[in-house]
Formats: C-alpha cells, sequence, structure tokens
C-alpha cells in the first residue's frame, strides 16, 4: 500500500521536482525564457582533495562509478560500484558536512536470489515537508537505478528510499538483457536517472541488437517510475561494430537571451581499429532541446583546443559560474583533469588541471549550497590491479576557471 500510495500521491501530486545533473526545481506549467543564470553565492564550503568516502575490507575489491547525490541540509549520498562485494548488495553512505566526511548508511538489495546490484545512479525527488494520512513527513524519495545481475540476464531495476537512503525497496524493473560478457553479447548496463518535468528517463547501454554491437537507448515514465514506456534510441553508429556506452546527461539552463533549455548526453564511443583489433574509447555528446529526443541529434566527438580528446567513460554537469551560458564541466576516465565549455556546448572545449586522481568513471557534481565548487567523486583506476578507495574531492571552480 504504501508505494502505491507515495508513489502516486506523495510524488505526482506533491514533489518539486530535482532533475539529476543540476537539481534546479521543474516548473509544473510552460515558463518564461529563463532569465540570466545568477552568479553562485559561495556559503562557506572549503576545499579539499582525496577525502576517503570508502574503503573496501577486502583490499582485491575494485570500486569505480561513484555516484552522489545532493539532499537538502550540506547533506550528500554516495554509492558506488563493487562487484566483489559478498552479498550483491550497494552500499549507500551518507555525509552531513558537503562531502567532507562519510559513514555508512543503508544497503539496497535485490529481491531475487542470486543476483546482484552493480552500476547504481541516484535521483532525488524532493519532498514537500507536509504530513501525510499515516502521521509521516514526506521529506522526498531518493531513486536508486542499479543492473540486477545473475549468471544468466542483466536487469535495468529502479529502487525507492524514502527516509532519505536509509532504506530501500523494489520498485520496477525497466528492461531485461542477456548475461554479462566481455564480447559481444545481449546484455543492458550503465543505466543514469534524469527527470524532467513529472517525467523519469533512463538511459542505458543495449547489447540485444543483431544488427549492432551497442546503442545507447532510453524509456521514459509518466507516472515517476511506476510503468516504463518503449525503447527509443538515443545514439546509434552507422558502424556495426561500434559501442556507445556508459551515458550521463546534465540540463543546460538556458541565458537570457535563449528562448530553451538543452540537454547534453555524453557517451563513450568505442571505435574498433581494424589494423590491430582492439578499441580505442573516445567521449562524443550529443545536444537536444527535449531530453527524450537525442535520437535525432548530431554525434559529436570533444576535442579540446589544444587537440586532446577525452578517453572512457565520460560524466557531465553544470555550473552558473563562466558567463552568462555557465560552463558545462565533463570528466572522463583517462585523466585527472575536467573538460570546459562555456558555450552551451558548441563551440571548443578546454581542459582545467585538477587535485583529484584520475579515475574509471568518475563523476562530477555541482554541490547545492555552494556554486563556486565542484565536486569530484572518484575510485579505481582503468585495468588498476592495487587496492582501491572511493575517494572525493572538493575543487574550487571558480578559482580554476579564473571567474
Amino acid at each position: 500500500m504504501r508505494l502505491h500510495e507515495l508513489l502516486v500521491a506523495g510524488l505526482l501530486l506533491f514533489c518539486p521536482a530535482l532533475a539529476q545533473g543540476n537539481d534546479d526545481p521543474e516548473p509544473t506549467s510552460e515558463p518564461d525564457p529563463d532569465p540570466e543564470p545568477p552568479a553562485p553565492t559561495p556559503t562557506g564550503i572549503d576545499a579539499f582533495a582525496n577525502v576517503t568516502v570508502y574503503q573496501p575490507e577486502d583490499s582485491s575489491h575494485q570500486v569505480t562509478f561513484p555516484r552522489t547525490i545532493n539532499l537538502p541540509n550540506n547533506t550528500v549520498l554516495a554509492a558506488w560500484n563493487e562487484p566483489a562485494e559478498p552479498n550483491g548488495t550497494v552500499h549507500v553512505y551518507r555525509s552531513k558536512d558537503s562531502g567532507f566526511s562519510w559513514y555508512s548508511l543503508g544497503t539496497a538489495k535485490s529481491r531475487t536470489a542470486g543476483r546482484k546490484l552493480l552500476q547504481p545512479h541516484l535521483l532525488f525527488i524532493n519532498g514537500t515537508g507536509r504530513e501525510n494520512d499515516d502521521g509521516e513527513i514526506d521529506y522526498g524519495t531518493v531513486l536508486m537505478a542499479v543492473n540486477a545481475v545473475d549468471d544468466k540476464s542483466t536487469n535495468i531495476e529502479v529502487y525507492a528510499s524514502w527516509d532519505l537512503g536509509e532504506t530501500w525497496e523494489f520498485a520496477s524493473r525497466v528492461v531485461s538483457g542477456g548475461r554479462l560478457t566481455e564480447s559481444n553479447g545481449t546484455a543492458v548496463l550503465n543505466p543514469f536517472l534524469l527527470l524532467s518535468g513529472k517525467k523519469i528517463t533512463v538511459y542505458y547501454t543495449d547489447q540485444r541488437s543483431t544488427q549492432r554491437a551497442s546503442k545507447l537507448v532510453q524509456q521514459t515514465t509518466t507516472d515517476y517510475y511506476g510503468s516504463w514506456g518503449s525503447a527509443i534510441d538515443a545514439v546509434v553508429s552507422q558502424f556495426a561494430t561500434d559501442r556507445p556506452g556508459t551515458p550521463t546527461v546534465a540540463k543546460v539552463p538556458s541565458s537570457g537571451h535563449l528562448p530553451n533549455n538543452q540537454y547534453i548526453l555524453t557517451y563513450t564511443h568505442s571505435l574498433l581499429d581494424a589494423t590491430t583489433n582492439t578499441y580505442t574509447n573516445p567521449v562524443f555528446y550529443k545536444i537536444s532541446s527535449s531530453p527524450e529526443n537525442f535520437g535525432t541529434a548530431a554525434s559529436r566527438e570533444i576535442r579540446t583546443d589544444t587537440g586532446i580528446i577525452p578517453q572512457g567513460a565520460p560524466f557531465v554537469t553544470w555550473s552558473a559560474l563562466g558567463g552568462p551560458n555557465g560552463t558545462v564541466v565533463l570528466t572522463d576516465s583517462r585523466t585527472a583533469s575536467i573538460f570546459i565549455n562555456r558555450a552551451r556546448g558548441e563551440g571548443t572545449w578546454a581542459e582545467v588541471a585538477t587535485t583529484a586522481g584520475r579515475a574509471e568513471g568518475r563523476e562530477v557534481k555541482v554541490p547545492d549550497d555552494d556554486g563556486t565548487k565542484l565536486r569530484l567523486a572518484g575510485g579505481s583506476e582503468v585495468g588498476q590491479q592495487k587496492p582501491s578507495q572511493i575517494l572525493l574531492t572538493m575543487m574550487d571552480l571558480a578559482k580554476a576557471i579564473g571567474v
């Protein structure tokens, strides 16, 4: 009863939405053109480097793809990918001081015996602060998309928490695919959630096509994760051997002289070198006025003004710093740098050094409580065999990009 009530009543009727990647409230009606983004106001978060969020008890475990989410009152949640976790669970940790110190909060576990939960991604839907019929305060809902994996299948699923990350319940299954393999298979993997208006879209890598090694697809709900629409292609290469994957999406708000918001989709576009029979993994992106219509947008390779091409799984976010267009910020899996663009994804990109280490599937996020900063979360490096941990760095973005 609680799942249905909170799904329909608590979310559909009352929740103001925060979109993943920029966490701004979404209007419920058609807005006027957005004003110029205001300059962020610092609130006193100090920059720091490489704070330990989590370290596996078993030093052989490799932890990758950390994902964080902003909650109210300087609170941050974190989850990550740990394939060797013995119970098949996703650990969730919490910080109440903007990421400087961390402690274990809860775990999510599959209700199907033998399945482990991998590749988590978090999304926060802000609550009303009101009391429901059961006398409980609606603080909001945290969603977690995962890949529920066993020896025979992969399953993109969504779990929900109504106590800000402490306990988790299965909410819905989006799609199922074949088992994970190192070569071409029929798996689905790497889910990413985005909320826009009253819709949630999940983007994921889809290897089920018989004509393509992989493609990126998206599915959208109209009732907050209860049921999902049909899969729609977001990225399909003209070359059958290409492997687009690891999608991330950010909303890029419009400035005063631009009428519409835009959305940027970034992904690894793995390309087969016919001479060496190996793959290279440059980062590509698409820009669309609709988060449900990336399939018609052009694919573009990211290349900096000095000729550097980011490589490996990317993550993209948007900062209000840097002028009327703000700044698109991207990280890859092969360098310690970030890559920025001040023209809403158009034109050239620039490389900016950081004090954070490089890591596979590293994340970048702007904290809610200080828009002049940038949060970077990383785990193991690509192919790293030494003991790994989840580390978090708070970077002074304003200083780094000179604004």
